[in-house]
């Protein structure tokens, strides 16, 4: 195992969970009943607002849910420390979240099911959603010249800190020899320009402010170290799974055909991300956007799951069979 110790996030939501238990109210204080095919379905939908979430606000736009009987209430909370202990809490019958999040979360014990995926990684390194870029005059020009160098990352413990940590080293680096500093994504490219560090590695949209400002890539680190992995997950809760299956599968249906909608129309994307977002219009419109497939399976979520545990990202194995709720 890698010598690193990234388990703090875990203890955050944790935390966040007896909170958020301690404080619900309504649907936290009263057990999910059985499914009445004779009534409207009420959903409540925790998510981030970013552009992997943007099946989920098509749906609503398209009338998908409405036509399966379904009135869903989409609440925003950026930070999955937030939206896990919401689920859990009963306040939410589904959220999304960053699979790195969701395997945190059942290492640490927390009983959550994944009904599904909105987006999955690349295989394309130059239609990652993530990149890293030094300095055009910068005498890096491979992974391993980040040895004693520092670089940038948008959260630590999180699956960006990871991505890039296992790419570095697939590259022939090594990640124990570099430094890494968390940086607001908006504030990365004014770090490298003014030399605090020595690379930056950020996401989509951000990504354009460094190619604009003359930022030279390096390397996407999701395409080289898990290409084809789930990247955004759909979460409910065994409780909820087990006294709801049919306002879940209709959900999920709904859902899936936004997602593949999304998939086949790019401009669709583009053009509901700034309505629900703070991303500009001209922004969105240049943006890279995630891949979008519904198709979730044990082993993309298993990709993350025995990096974060070889990279000491969790303590525990998780048995990626059981949180999967997918046939």
């Amino acid at each position: 195992m890698k010598n690193l110790k990234r388990t703090a996030f875990a203890g955050l939501i944790v935390a966040g969970l007896f909170t958020a238990t301690a404080c619900a109210q309504g649907p936290a204080d009263t057990p999910a009943g059985p499914d009445d095919p004779a009534e409207v379905r009420s959903v409540k939908v925790i998510v981030s607002t970013i552009v992997d979430t943007s099946p989920v606000f098509i749906a609503e736009d398209r009338g998908l849910f409405e036509e399966r009987g379904l009135d869903v209430e989409i609440t925003a909370a950026p930070n999955p420390g937030a939206r896990i202990p919401s689920l859990v809490s009963g306040a939410a019958a589904f959220t999304m979240v960053g699979t790195a999040d969701v395997v945190q979360a059942a290492s640490a014990g927390i009983q959550l099911r994944v009904t599904g995926q909105t987006a999955q990684t690349t295989d394309d390194p130059q239609q990652d959603t993530g990149k890293v870029y030094v300095a055009a005059d910068s005498d890096i020009k491979t992974a391993a010249d980040l040895n004693g160098r520092t670089v940038a990352v948008g959260g630590l413990g999180g699956g960006g800190e990871l991505s890039l940590r296992a790419a570095l080293d697939m590259e022939g680096a090594d990640s124990n020899q570099i430094k890494f500093l968390e940086v607001p994504f908006d504030s990365m490219v004014n770090a490298l320009e003014t030399g605090q560090v020595d690379a930056i590695s950020g996401v989509s949209p951000f990504t354009i402010a460094a190619e604009e400002a003359g930022a030279r890539w390096l390397m996407s680190p999701g395409a080289t170290a898990m290409p084809g992995a789930s990247q955004q997950l759909v979460v409910t809760t065994e409780e909820y799974l087990s006294a709801n299956q049919e306002t879940v599968d209709l959900f999920m249906d709904a859902l899936n055909e936004a997602i593949e909608y999304a998939g086949e129309n790019p401009d669709a994307v583009r053009d509901i991300l700034p309505k629900f977002s703070k991303t500009p219009a001209e922004l969105a419109q240049k943006m890279v956007l995630p891949v979008y497939n519904p198709d979730v399976t044990a082993e993309k979520i298993k990709k993350w799951s025995d990096l974060m545990f070889e990279y000491g990202f969790i303590k525990n194995e998780i048995d990626v069979d059981t949180l999967l709720a997918v046939d």
